[in-house]
C-alpha cells in the first residue's frame, strides 16, 4: 500500500484569526480526503481541535521575527522533515515562509505558499519575503498584489477563495438559543491586535451614540491581543455611563459558530464575514482596510474580489460611519434580516464551500509534487 502524501502546514500561531481558521478547515478536509498532515507553530487555542482530527502540532517559535527564533525555527522545521517524512511544506504567513525557503530542506521536499492579505512590501520586506514554487492567493485583488508589489509571475500563483465549513457555521446549530428575543444581539469578533483593536474601540464608542435608541442593546468582543486592555477600558467605560453591561469581551474562543447564531449582527471582515452569512446573519463590514457598512444582498459580487474586507472602498470604520450602520441596522424589519441571511448563506454555500477549497489546494500539491 502507498504510503499517504504528508503535508506540513506551518503558521505563526493557532489562535483567533483568518489564516488560522482557514488553515484548521484546511487539514481537516486534507485528513478527510487521505493525506497525511502535521502542523507547526507557536500554538493557540486551535491546538486541541486539530487534534481531534489526529493531526499532530508542533511548537515553534514562528510567530516574531527575531534571529534567535529564526535560527531556532530552522532547526525544528529540519528535525520536523526529517523524523515524520514530510513530502511537501504549505506556509500561511511570512516568517514561516522564509523559515522554509532558507532552513535547508533536502531537495525532494517541496514548498508552497498561501497569501491571506496584502503583505507590506516597504521598507525592504519585499526583498525578504518568499513565495515558494506556487503561491495561493485567497482573493483576485491579493494575487494582483502579489505581482505587482512583488513580482510573483501571475502564472505561479493560483486563485482559491476561503473555505467555511457550512455544517458548522449553520443557522441550524441556534436550537433553543436563537437571536431576536426582544433587544439587539451585536457581535464582533477580531483579534484585538494593532488596528484591529482599534475597530474595536470606535464600535464601542458608536455604541455609545445609539445605544439609548435601542433598550436593551448588547455587544460582545470575541478576541484576544496586546490591546485587549484598552479595548476592556473602552466597553468599562461605556458600561459605567449606561448603568449596565451594554459590551462584553469573550476573550479569545474556538467555538465561534456557537456565538455567532446567537446574535442578530455580526461586526467584522474577510473570513468572519463568511462566517456569519454561512449562519444566515446579517453583516456589518467594517475593518482596519475599509468600511463596507450593512451588507445587502446586492453587494457581494463587489466585495468578492477584494475577499470581504472592504480594502478597496474609500470609506474607513470611523466612529460616524460604524454608529450610522448600527441606526440603519436597528431600522431594518424582521423580515429583512430573515430573507438576507437566507440569501447569504446560499452564496456561501455556492462560492466557498469548505470541502472544495480543499480539493483546490490538493489540486495544487498534486501538480507541485509531480513537476520534477
Amino acid at each position: 500500500m502507498a504510503q499517504p502524501t504528508t503535508i506540513l502546514l506551518a503558521l505563526m500561531k493557532l489562535d483567533i484569526g483568518g489564516a488560522e481558521t482557514h488553515a484548521v478547515v484546511l487539514c481537516r478536509h486534507l485528513t478527510e480526503m487521505g493525506y497525511r498532515v502535521i502542523m507547526a507553530s507557536y500554538g493557540g487555542c486551535f491546538v486541541e481541535e486539530i487534534a481531534r482530527y489526529g493531526v499532530k502540532h508542533y511548537r515553534v517559535p514562528l510567530h516574531l521575527p527575531r534571529i534567535s527564533y529564526i535560527w531556532q525555527s530552522m532547526r525544528e522545521m529540519r528535525r520536523i522533515v526529517a523524523e515524520e517524512g514530510v513530502d511537501l511544506i504549505h506556509a500561511h504567513a511570512r516568517i514561516p515562509a522564509f523559515v522554509a525557503a532558507f532552513m535547508g530542506r533536502p531537495p525532494h521536499v517541496r514548498f508552497i505558499t498561501t497569501a491571506h492579505f496584502n503583505f507590506d512590501y516597504r521598507y525592504g520586506l519585499k526583498y525578504l519575503s518568499q513565495w515558494g514554487e506556487r503561491t495561493i492567493a485567497v482573493s483576485e485583488d491579493i494575487k494582483e498584489h502579489l505581482v505587482r508589489h512583488f513580482g510573483v509571475p501571475a502564472e505561479q500563483i493560483v486563485v482559491i477563495p476561503n473555505g467555511i465549513d457550512t455544517e458548522a457555521f449553520s443557522p441550524a446549530i441556534a436550537g433553543e438559543h436563537p437571536p431576536g428575543r426582544g433587544r439587539p444581539a451585536i457581535v464582533l469578533v477580531s483579534r484585538l491586535d494593532g488596528e484591529l483593536a482599534t475597530v474595536a474601540q470606535n464600535l464601542i464608542a458608536a455604541c455609545a451614540v445609539v445605544y439609548e435608541q435601542a433598550p436593551g442593546m448588547r455587544v460582545s468582543i470575541v478576541g484576544d491581543g496586546n490591546r485587549r486592555a484598552e479595548v476592556a477600558k473602552s466597553a468599562a467605560e461605556l458600561n459605567a455611563r449606561a448603568g449596565r453591561e451594554v459590551v462584553r469581551l469573550l476573550g479569545a474562543c474556538t467555538q465561534v459558530n456557537k456565538i455567532l447564531v446567537q446574535n442578530d449582527l455580526v461586526v467584522g471582515v474577510s473570513r468572519v464575514a463568511l462566517e456569519a452569512m454561512a449562519c444566515a446573519r446579517p453583516v456589518l463590514l467594517a475593518g482596519p482596510q475599509g468600511f463596507g457598512g450593512l451588507l445587502d444582498a446586492g453587494d457581494l459580487p463587489s466585495f468578492q474580489k477584494d475577499n470581504f474586507t472592504a480594502r478597496s472602498r474609500d470609506e474607513q470604520s470611523t466612529v460616524d460611519n460604524l454608529a450610522n450602520a448600527l441606526r440603519e441596522f436597528l431600522r431594518r424589519p424582521p423580515d429583512w434580516r430573515a430573507e438576507t441571511g437566507r440569501i447569504f448563506r446560499e452564496f456561501v454555500i455556492q462560492e466557498y464551500s469548505g470541502r472544495k477549497m480543499a480539493r483546490d489546494v490538493a489540486r495544487v500539491y498534486e501538480e507541485v509534487l509531480s513537476t520534477p
